[in-house]
């Protein structure tokens, strides 16, 4: 039988790869700010930042095409959604086209009544390509339920880039970058919990870097925590996982907070936390909030072994004169 922190765990790690490579291409729809949830139907123009070089004839046709995406998007076609993309697509995390259409049917299976209420930040357009800056919000609930807990609730918010290319009368999606991402899902008491997942957005390849979870408790439960990384490849790996109780003696506040080293081969990751939330025995699981968030991880900038082969040679021919004086 796969228990309860199992399944949870397969879940994120689905939920992570499908938010990070699919919720910004559904940006499409416009509202009135990011603090409210914007209508689905709403028109593009009233929010939308549209460069001064952009044609009225570009205008209506990325607004057309941007709504029938999210109408596809939020009515769950498949075949649609992924005719909007050219068939050479290739994101900032190296995934194709066919990858994209696997995880977009596996997400919808897995939050069958996933919706995206979203709405564009800004439009360039520059002969036959166009940039279009996105922000998303994103709630869903798990089509199954974990023992015990009832089904997850998906709530996601994200930002990127979407960039397209018109292609004869059609404007087709060639690649997407995500800039800001993270997800929640919430399972039995999790659900009242608004817990706090600390990591920075982005770092250089290598580097150490921490993440911090907190969260505040209701009266008379305990909590046990956990923190990983993996990166961004499909089918997605396992991450190690090792569950500790959450508290500092010198902070009422529970807390868990992880040292990690960024991956040497430039790959963007996935950080995810995981709380679980017990009885003051910490022998039966009353709720669970799965965390996750987006790394991106740039490779550091190294000096050119010819550059630096000439500076030291420099260095050597120096006079006593030019190296004693500054």
């Amino acid at each position: 039988m796969i228990t309860v922190q199992k399944q949870l765990l397969l879940k994120s790690a689905l939920l992570g790869l499908c938010t990070v490579f699919l919720f910004p291409s559904t940006a499409l729809s416009q509202g009135e700010n990011k603090d409210s949830a914007p209508e689905l139907n709403s028109p593009v123009t009233q929010q939308t930042a549209i460069d001064a070089k952009v044609s009225a004839q570009d205008k209506k046709d990325i607004e057309k095409f941007l709504s029938n995406f999210e109408k596809d998007w939020n009515g769950h076609n498949l075949e649609g959604v992924m005719g909007n993309y050219s068939d050479d697509y290739v994101n900032n995390d190296g995934f194709d086209k066919k990858i994209i259409n696997q995880l977009m049917g596996e997400l919808w299976k897995t939050y069958p009544d996933i919706k995206s209420s979203s709405f564009t930040k800004s439009i360039r357009v520059d002969g036959p390509y166009a940039t279009i800056g996105t922000h998303d919000d994103v709630t869903g609930t798990t089509a199954s339920e974990a023992q015990g807990l009832g089904k997850g609730e998906l709530h996601s918010i994200s930002e990127g880039l979407l960039f397209c290319k018109r292609v004869g009368n059609q404007w087709k999606i060639i690649g997407d970058r995500i800039d800001y991402e993270k997800n929640k899902v919430s399972y039995g008491l999790g659900r009242q919990l608004d817990p706090s997942f600390a990591a920075p957005e982005q770092v250089k390849s290598g580097k150490q870097f921490s993440a911090r979870l907190e969260v505040d408790m209701p009266t008379g439960l305990a909590a046990m925590g956990t923190i990983s990384q993996a990166t961004l490849s499909y089918p997605p790996p396992k991450p190690p996982e090792v569950y500790k109780p959450m508290g500092d003696p010198l902070n009422d506040r529970p807390l868990l907070e992880r040292v990690m080293t960024a991956n040497a081969k430039n790959r963007n990751e996935l950080l995810m936390a995981t709380i679980g939330l017990t009885n003051a025995s910490r022998n039966s699981l009353l709720g669970m909030v799965i965390l996750t968030r987006r790394l991106n991880v740039v490779p550091p900038m190294e000096e050119e072994p010819a550059k630096a082969e000439t500076a030291a040679s420099a260095e050597t021919k120096k006079t006593p004169e030019e190296t004693t004086i500054k």
